[in-house]
């Protein structure tokens, strides 16, 4: 056989094993297009147990969201409750979302925990991890209610929990501003909270001497009298009143024994500060601290230079004056004790 004729040879060849293996493509393809001549065999499934409310894992709610279309899918998902009609029409960003289901994993991490201190320190772990998103609502100024207010100012309270209230006010001015609500489970409203919480934890500390150590700043106090007269809050009488009594605390406690002027000043002021809560609140407890604070400048003003080098006319005058002073002293008490009663 010529080289030419060996060449056109295995070229033949060739071209038939081609058609071959592409006649077998073919079939092959045919064959799965054909419809089953024997009916499959249907195993019987494991039954899918029920779901099983406050019991979902937190991987079940991450897919719940994933799946979600809306606000109200994900609040739904999240296990955390709101006004329908709030939900109308709202959609959350995939980061909102995940603020929703991580506060409600946080709630009920909290939820098994029973000590004080210890709910206290857990909070301020779990905090940093909403400190953008607060700070992003804060930056927006948004003024429009909706479904998330109540992560908003949940976030606020846990913040005033854990003792940080000069982070807390900007927010709390926020939900004063716009009118936001507390969550459910809150019996009060946002400013009311705050001073309650904040004013009782004052009075304590200075009570037991460990403000300073605590590192309590006393400026919270006027700040929040601020917010109260810039927004003309009607406050309950016994709020007002604890404000007032946490007020003359901090004012006196940084007294100094050796300057007399400072002294008297900070004396007068605290005194004001507890008469306007006892005028709210006969049962505020400040009514041993108006006596003490009487005496002490009833005493510094008969002790002072000025009375001392007077002349016996004018030191009459001022010995009547002294007189009317401690009778409407007196008479002040009677009637505060009189409304005790």
């Amino acid at each position: 056989m010529t080289p030419a004729e060996h060449a056109k040879a295995k070229a033949e060849a060739k071209a038939r094993d081609k058609a071959e293996a592409d006649a077998k493509a073919k079939a092959a393809i045919l064959n799965r297009r054909r419809p089953l001549m024997t009916a499959p065999v249907i195993r019987a499934e494991k039954p899918v147990p029920p779901p099983q409310p406050g019991h979902t894992s937190p991987a079940a709610r991450r897919k719940a969201y994933l799946v979600a279309s809306g606000a109200g899918a994900v609040l739904a998902a999240s296990g955390l409750s709101a006004d329908a009609s709030l939900m109308d029409d709202i959609s959350l960003s995939p980061d909102v979302a995940k603020i929703v289901i991580q506060l409600e994993d946080d709630r009920r991490r909290l939820k098994d925990i029973k000590a004080t201190d210890r709910k206290v320190e857990a909070k301020r772990l779990m905090l940093p991890a909403y400190k953008g998103w607060c700070d992003g609502v804060l930056a927006a100024g948004q003024g429009e209610r909706g479904p998330l207010d109540q992560v908003f100012t949940t976030i606020m309270a846990w913040t005033i929990d854990v003792g940080d209230y000069m982070t807390a006010l900007p927010m709390l001015e926020h939900t004063m501003i716009h009118g936001l609500d507390m969550p459910a489970q809150f019996n009060r409203d946002p400013i009311t909270f705050a001073i309650d919480q904040i004013c009782e934890e004052a009075i304590r500390l200075y009570d037991l001497g460990l403000a300073k150590d605590a590192g309590f700043d006393a400026a919270v106090l006027p700040m929040l009298q601020d917010l109260v007269a810039d927004h003309d809050v009607d406050l309950h009488d016994e709020v007002e009143a604890k404000l007032h009594k946490a007020m003359g605390r901090a004012v006196l406690a940084e007294a100094n024994e050796e300057d007399a002027a400072d002294l008297k000043a900070r004396q007068e002021t605290a005194l004001r500060e507890y008469l306007a809560a006892i005028e709210k609140c006969p049962r505020v407890g400040v009514k041993k601290d108006i006596e003490r604070l009487q005496r002490a400048l009833t005493k510094a003003a008969m002790e002072s230079p000025e009375s001392a080098t007077v002349t016996e006319d004018s030191a009459t005058v001022s010995t009547d004056g002294a007189t009317k002073t401690d009778t409407s002293d007196n008479t002040s008490t009677e009637s505060t004790a009189s409304k005790d009663a």
